[in-house]
């Protein structure tokens, strides 16, 4: 039987690395999703029947947290995402991360292994001209 690997597309930040705590409050799941931009305004593409509801907190994106984007724009309702074209979870943790000064970690671009980087591709070629976030989420029950 294979072991499963749940960090799977993902590096979340070790017991070493001494920017970031790490604590026993829920888990983070990352998510790796595209949406048509339109339907977060109340529009609606043929391909976006899937949406993405969980338990935690919704800490950014790989773009917003940069400042270059809204992040509320997913969860409007606060409990259900807009209409994605595409979600799929690329990795989770038990733990939840904390940068040390007092912000939550967020996964990124850089994070992702050379898998999780070529998957991430992938998708954006897919889905070439729709946005493609990876969504952070934490304290997960």
């Amino acid at each position: 039987m294979l072991r499963e690997d749940n960090s799977g597309f993902v590096i979340f930040p070790n017991r070493t690395n001494t920017k970031v705590d790490r604590f026993d409050t829920g888990k983070t799941y990352i998510y790796l999703v595209a949406f048509d931009i339109e339907d977060s305004n109340g529009g609606r593409y043929c391909l976006s029947n899937t949406t993405l509801e969980l338990q935690g907190n919704f800490v950014s994106d790989d773009i917003s947290k940069r400042g270059f984007g809204e992040g509320q724009i997913y969860f409007q309702d606060e409990d259900i995402s807009i209409q994605l074209t595409s979600c799929v979870c690329i990795g989770w943790s038990s733990f939840t991360f904390e940068f040390k000064e007092g912000f939550s970690w967020t996964a990124s671009f850089d994070s992702l292994t050379n898998e999780g980087k070529k998957l991430y591709y992938s998708l954006r070629k897919l889905h070439n001209n729709k946005e493609v976030r990876i969504l952070t989420f934490n304290n997960v029950d």
